[in-house]
């Protein structure tokens, strides 16, 4: 009687042994298969593409030439985190002490910003055409989406203040690039060096972004995308420090009163025009919002270039003239 009693304890023992292990294989092999899938999909959107820089070849060959023909000039300055960081200043004909700093989007180069050379020479300003970390001739081994980039516009906020020190600096941003202009400006809160900031195309919130575009590329359902990004977040940390939820412009707008200017084409695909009135109803200061309708991701610039360049001088004005 009792060696049965000890053969029913140990086969009792022996079954809870085999459900616990079968509970930590499961445990082991469904975040296993997730930190595998997560970092697939942090690579695709934070290291793969960065550098192919798009297809700009007929710009790049046009800052080439003013290089060699006019007085613009390559910059090369070190980032905090320890990769060099590389610009095109490019002087106004006429001698002035303003600047617009413009920042591109994922996987362009400083070149794109000569899209918008004429809007700011013609009213007064300089230009600082930056390569975005893991851009172009930038360092850094991944994309952050705000969360670095955000730092290192403000040693070229430092760069400029340092040539001109009573001089107005200004920022504009196209998708990532807006969105890095509006965490910046969070930055700029404590010594106000910036004057204002133009956001065209900004996402509110990255993680978000990448939930929506995964569930409507890969047809994805919701609650899977929800599963999947926190190893996606994992990957990223262990690789670069820095999660997708930090990428979240909509926290830092809620902080800040340098005045901003959002402008969003309706038929955006990429980031929904959605996103800047949420931004817009969202920031605390001074803000004005145009909505170009017939407009994709970041080409209201190219649907009316006349009305885009006069809804940026107009707001310019407002800063330079208040009241």
């Amino acid at each position: 009687m009792q060696s049965n009693t000890k053969y029913q304890l140990s086969k009792k023992g022996l079954w809870r042994r085999w459900v616990l292990l079968s509970i930590v294989i499961v445990f082991l092999g469904i975040n296993g298969a997730g930190l595998y899938i997560g970092n697939i999909i942090y690579k695709e959107t934070s290291v793969l593409h960065s550098h192919l820089n798009g297809n700009n070849g007929t710009l790049k060959q046009i800052l080439e030439t003013g290089k060699q023909e006019s007085k613009w000039e390559d910059i090369t300055i070190v980032s905090r985190f320890g990769y060099p960081l590389s610009a095109t200043y490019i002087p106004n004909p006429q001698t002035t002490d303003k600047t617009l700093i413009f920042l591109h989007g994922f996987s362009e180069s400083r070149a794109v910003g000569l899209n918008y050379l004429d809007i700011y020479l013609n009213y007064g300003f300089n230009l600082l055409l930056i390569d975005l970390r893991a851009h172009g001739e930038s360092g850094g081994n991944s994309v952050t989406w705000g969360n670095y980039e955000k730092y290192d516009l403000d040693q070229w906020v430092d760069w400029v203040g340092n040539r001109f020190p009573q001089g107005m600096i200004g920022v504009h941003g196209i998708s990532m690039g807006a969105a890095t202009a509006l965490m910046h400006a969070e930055l700029n809160e404590a010594n106000k060096r910036v004057a204002f900031y133009i956001a065209d195309s900004p996402y509110s919130d990255f993680e978000t972004l990448l939930a929506l575009q995964m569930e409507r590329r890969l047809n994805l359902p919701g609650k899977v995308t929800k599963l999947l990004l926190p190893y996606a977040n994992i990957a990223a940390y262990f690789d670069a420090r820095f999660t997708f939820r930090q990428a979240s412009p909509i926290r830092s707008v809620r902080n800040i009163t340098t005045p901003v200017l959002y402008i969003h084409g309706e038929a955006d695909k990429l980031v929904p025009a959605s996103m800047s009135l949420e931004l817009y109803h969202a920031t605390k200061g001074p803000r004005q919002i145009y909505l170009f309708a017939n407009a994709g991701h970041v080409t209201a610039i190219f649907n009316d270039r006349y009305q885009y360049g006069g809804i940026v001088r107009k707001f310019v004005q407002t800063i330079e003239q208040p009241g």
